[in-house]
């Protein structure tokens, strides 16, 4: 009798895990060969890690050097850059410097000038104050301290009756003694007057120098009656007058 159910048999799915041997020898003929088994699917993986532990070992190595790369970049850039200001601030220093003398060299011009300027004031003020002697030559001369100081000089024939100091002819004024006077206002406060008969050589509004002729001196006119002004007051010219000899 044919029995209806047919058995299959299926045979084993589960895979056997693989090995390998490994047989390490020596040269000794006395040891003996030592037989190592591993299983190739753990081999893979630990030469997998092993390959990873390389490969980043690698990278950080080259991580390592690119950061190093950057890093002395970067110090080359800062020195570039110390260099270019170092070099920048010597440029400023020469031209402080160089600024410096110009200013020096201004200073000692602006001071000349200002020392040249306050000597040529005290010149012009010196020659504004009446203290020259009012003739060109030798004379005698009388003293008149009343209540107008002055002095009356007698000359000779040929002499130049002349400016004491600078200023401007202010006034020329007729003297019922001498004939004529010289008015000179020399701006500081001073006025000069010069009595005389002979006929002026300037006129009102001329400027005068110390030295500049007033009269010239005939047989007519022999005398000069001088006196000195000094801020609405009269002085003795003996007082500022320079007479030599």
């Amino acid at each position: 009798m044919n029995n209806p159910y047919v058995v299959t048999l299926k045979p084993n799915m589960h895979k056997r895990k693989k090995y390998r041997h490994l047989i390490l020898a020596s040269d000794d003929t006395e040891s003996k060969p030592r037989v190592l088994k591993y299983n190739v699917s753990t081999f893979i993986i630990i030469i997998g890690i092993l390959f990873l532990i390389i490969g980043g070992f690698v990278g950080l190595l080259v991580f390592e050097s690119k950061r190093d790369l950057r890093y002395e970049l970067k110090l080359s850039e800062k020195d570039k850059q110390i260099e270019e200001l170092t070099n920048t601030n010597n440029e400023l220093t020469s031209e402080i410097a160089s600024l410096n003398n110009t200013v020096e060299i201004l200073s000692n011009t602006v001071n000349t000038k200002a020392a040249a300027e306050a000597e040529l004031a005290e010149t012009i003020e010196a020659q504004s104050v009446p203290s020259e002697f009012p003739l060109t030559g030798s004379a005698s001369f009388a003293e008149n301290t009343g209540e107008v100081p002055e002095i009356v000089f007698t000359a000779s024939e040929g002499i130049t009756v002349v400016a004491t100091a600078a200023g401007t002819v202010s006034d020329i004024l007729e003297d019922e003694t001498y004939g004529n006077i010289v008015v000179i206002d020399h701006g500081n406060g001073y006025k000069t007057y010069y009595k005389n008969k002979g006929d002026t050589v300037v006129k009102k509004g001329d400027t005068v120098s110390p030295g500049t002729t007033l009269y010239i001196i005939g047989s007519d006119n022999t005398e000069l009656c001088y006196q000195i002004e000094n801020n609405g007051e009269f002085i003795n010219p003996l007082d500022i007058l320079q007479i030599n000899g």
